[in-house]
């Protein structure tokens, strides 16, 4: 069989089982299996196929994520090394890139990614902005040496370390702070190749999906200087409920930055030190 032959075939059987991006999924596969570029298997269809694309592909037909399969997965232009013991970078995340990189930070201004998972926040923003000091934690181990080899591999310093929420972060301080925390509700429905494979810790966040922005709530403006913001992602549909608890709790909101489908994704908040003075 040729590489364009399986990968009409691939396409067709991805499809049956619901693949919404089929064909970008097999041409991922074929890639992974083959080394070669889009743009290389396209001007040679005609190449054979390689005999592991038949396992790759079975794994993916039983609901396996394609980052897993692959070991990859692009995020704000760039591919960053995944596992399953991270979640698979969204392109919604990417909101939060975008909100971090539109604030005027100075150059050597201190920026925490809070359960930075595969790192892809941290990286970025160290990557984008090489002037600020980048600095990441994750509570699972296994999640920060995932992100500890994409720092390395991409080429930005960030300093990372292991520890839950502000753990390792005793006596810091930070100008800004980002976090796309666990927000997802035990018992919530999820889709197959979310609730089989990606952490859970990285994923659940109490009976209503909330408990890590009442912590962050609660405990992050100890670790923001005067005149610093905390930027957050929230689920779908989430931004209000998520708006109300920090406004309960003394924070002011800065507005929502919308995902690419229109949906309030990157919230920005300012600590209650920066809230209106009794006087006013």
């Amino acid at each position: 069989m040729t590489v364009g032959e399986w990968l009409g075939q691939a396409s067709a059987r991805l499809a049956k089982v619901g693949s919404n991006e089929a064909r970008a999924e097999a041409s991922l596969l074929l890639r992974h299996a083959t080394g070669l570029s889009k743009a290389a298997l396209l001007a040679s269809p005609n190449s054979p196929a390689p005999e592991a694309l038949e396992g790759l592909l079975a794994r993916r037909l039983r609901g396996e994520p394609v980052a897993y399969i692959v070991g990859s997965r692009e995020f704000y232009g760039r591919e960053f090394a995944v596992s399953p013991a991270v979640l698979v970078p969204r392109h919604e995340t990417e909101t939060l890139v975008d909100a971090a990189l539109f604030r005027s930070l100075e150059p050597g201004s201190r920026v925490l990614d809070v359960g930075t998972g595969s790192g892809c926040l941290a990286v970025t923003l160290a990557l984008e902005r090489p002037d600020l000091k980048v600095f990441a934690s994750d509570v699972s181990q296994s999640a920060l040496d995932v992100a500890v080899g994409n720092a390395a591999r991409l080429g930005a310093r960030v300093d990372l370390r292991a520890g839950d929420l502000f753990e390792p972060w005793g006596g810091e301080r930070f100008d800004l702070m980002v976090s796309n925390p666990p927000y997802v509700a035990v018992g919530d429905e999820l889709p197959a190749e979310v609730a089989g494979f990606e952490p859970e810790v990285a994923l659940y966040a109490g009976e209503d999906g909330l408990a890590f922005y009442r912590r962050l709530a609660s405990e992050a403006a100890g670790y923001l200087d005067s005149e610093a913001a905390l930027l957050l992602e929230a689920g779908d549909r989430a931004a209000a409920r998520v708006e109300e608890i920090f406004v309960g709790a003394g924070w002011r909101t800065e507005g929502w930055r919308d995902d690419l489908m229109g949906m309030p994704r990157a919230g920005t908040f300012l600590p209650p030190s920066l809230g209106p003075s009794e006087s006013e």
